[in-house]
């Protein structure tokens, strides 16, 4: 999944811009512990509530264009349930809340926002992105800011098992059909089908940003010039298929065909940040994670050991995962295992042929285990503490979203559940 816009800007420019989501106006990231006590909603119709979880926290650029955000990233934020993005206000100083959008039990594709007060408000009928998703659709969401406009896109797939794209900005703040639903873009026809849009090229862009660090990197590093989304879904039970889509065109455009991995398992990627290396991640017919790499500078000389633009595959791998396990990436890798439907967290030192799994600094979120295939949402964003939280959203029950929230270094993990509403 990539990030979402969760930063705030500190100064105007030709780059990013604050994502407006009309909505209460947004805060920095409270922690569950900080927030009012809420009531777990339970009772919920289990029926035909299909929440996907993906996560987008708008880094400022985090996946769209300059602002770029995967919301999306997650965000983002992936073949998920929940989709949350933080958005931002721009001049003010004040940093996003999350924005999460969601499969209501109607079949409606909502969303809902944190406000500043701790409580989740919205999701009902005034509050609809969709409303012909098929049941346990995917989600995926990609947002970016450039030149001014703040945009945003989700992508479901229909009852007729069409991926379909919606489109919103700042300029409009109407949800339209996207350039995708014109190419009349086929899923497999199943109950769980992993589908995955990523943002790729600049995360955060200028330095003016307050979000949480990249990987090993700083916030001035090089970015490639091109930007852009990529989209990997299922098209059968082992072969995913993959579109992209560079800023400015008209329309998607075929790239190539995967074969010989699990269709029913989500898709992970990290592709927004600095330098030209490019990570996708797939679930082979063994329910193993495999991590490919591809390095897009075309006036680069390649060798037998970095081809270039070449997607070739990593030495690392994670076994054992769940056989509809969603995939999520954002500061660590996640996937479900399938022995206990525990959610482990990877930490990926990002490095093409040399990429390797840190160990010693990889965890299980320390929380119930998650329905088997649950939908899953994984993002960081700063705190009203001046750290960095990372946040888990993934469903224990038919009828709740539970977060899991810890800080990024280390530390003790604190749940919430998130209503959901029933009408």
């Amino acid at each position: 999944m990539s990030p979402g816009l969760e930063s705030v800007w500190a100064g105007e420019g030709d780059k990013e811009v604050a994502v407006a989501i009309p909505q209460p106006q947004p805060q920095l990231y409270e922690r569950p512990q900080e927030r009012a006590e809420k009531r777990r909603v339970f009772g919920l119709p289990e029926k035909g509530f299909y929440i996907l979880l993906i996560l987008l926290i708008a880094l400022a650029i985090g996946l769209g264009v300059d602002q770029r955000n995967a919301i999306l990233k997650f965000t983002l934020f992936h073949s998920s349930s929940t989709f949350i993005n933080a958005n931002c206000r721009d001049p003010s100083g004040t940093q996003g809340s999350l924005v999460m959008y969601f499969q209501h039990h109607s079949g409606e594709i909502r969303w809902q926002q944190l406000s500043s007060q701790g409580a989740w408000l919205g999701g009902d009928v005034s509050e609809i992105v969709a409303v012909d998703a098929k049941n346990s659709t995917p989600l995926s969401a990609v947002a970016y800011a450039m030149n001014g406009t703040s945009t945003w896109h989700i992508f479901y797939i229909d009852v007729n098992n069409n991926i379909k794209q919606r489109t919103n900005s700042n300029t409009t703040n109407v949800w339209v059909d996207g350039p995708l639903n014109l190419a009349n873009v086929t899923a497999n026809d199943a109950d769980t089908v992993g589908m995955q849009a990523c943002w790729y090229g600049s995360d955060y862009g200028d330095s003016d940003y307050t979000h949480t660090p990249l990987p090993s990197q700083g916030g001035n590093a090089a970015y490639p010039n091109e930007v852009g989304m990529h989209l990997w879904y299922a098209s059968d039970d082992t072969t995913f298929q993959q579109l992209g889509w560079r800023d400015g065109d008209a329309a998607w455009t075929f790239q190539q065909s995967w074969v010989g991995y699990n269709g029913h398992a989500g898709v992970g990627c990290y592709s927004w940040g600095p330098g030209t290396v490019t990570y996708v991640m797939f679930v082979d017919l063994n329910n193993t994670v495999n991590f490919y790499w591809k390095d897009t500078n075309t006036t680069a000389t390649g060798n037998s050991t970095h081809e270039i633009n070449k997607w070739t595959n990593t030495s690392i791998a994670i076994n054992n995962v769940n056989p509809a396990t969603s995939l999520g990436y954002t500061n660590y890798f996640y996937a479900q295992m399938a022995d206990n439907d525990m959610i482990n967290g990877y930490n990926i030192s990002w490095a093409a042929e040399n990429t390797s799994i840190v160990d010693a600094d990889s965890f299980t979120v320390q929380g119930e285990p998650g329905l088997s295939g649950t939908h899953l949402s994984v993002s960081a964003i700063p705190n009203t503490s001046g750290g960095n939280d990372l946040l888990v959203y993934y469903q224990t029950t038919g009828s709740d979203i539970s977060e899991y929230t810890r800080d990024l270094v280390a530390g003790q993990w604190s749940s919430v559940d998130i209503p959901i509403p029933q009408t």
